[in-house]
């Protein structure tokens, strides 16, 4: 990271973190902090996503390590092609994980959460399920289900 002339620190306040909708073509209900860096530059980068009731992020990749964080909430997290929430592992508030890139996973939020993403960017997911009617990939161009995709940001 490179700070403006004269700055030594970076501060992202918890009651003043700046939330702007998610890309429109994941899930509904979800906010994205960008904290530091940015997902689509190749650099380090920390975002967090709000979610104010559930959240479904079907079975998918990184093509790099994912350093997540709990905030507050729930998140129940899978892995395997065919994940079932009841065979999740669940995190609560001031829980980390790192899922292994290339892992697939899927992850279910039930509940108002807050969660903490570090990673190396470009950051992509790769959706495992090339269903169609399953809507939500991170490029609103994009219809190419099983590649890899860009997180596209505002």
């Amino acid at each position: 990271m490179k700070f403006p002339d004269g700055q030594v620190q970076q501060i992202a306040r918890h009651g003043e973190v700046k939330w702007l909708p998610c890309p429109p073509h994941l899930p509904t209900g979800c906010e994205i902090s960008i904290l530091d860096g940015h997902p689509e530059k190749a650099d380090l980068f920390t975002v967090r996503f709000k979610v104010d009731d559930t959240f479904f992020m079907r079975a998918h990749t990184h093509p790099k390590d994912e350093r997540v964080t709990i905030i507050s909430g729930n998140v129940s997290v899978a892995f395997g092609r065919d994940a079932k929430h009841e065979d999740a592992k669940h995190f609560k508030a001031g829980d980390y994980y790192i899922n292994a890139r290339n892992s697939i996973h899927t992850v279910w939020i039930d509940s108002p959460s807050i969660i903490q993403i570090t990673g190396i960017g470009p950051w992509e997911a790769n959706f495992v399920n090339n269903d169609p009617s399953i809507s939500h990939d991170f490029n609103p161009v994009s219809r190419s289900y099983g590649k890899n995709i860009p997180l596209s940001l505002p």
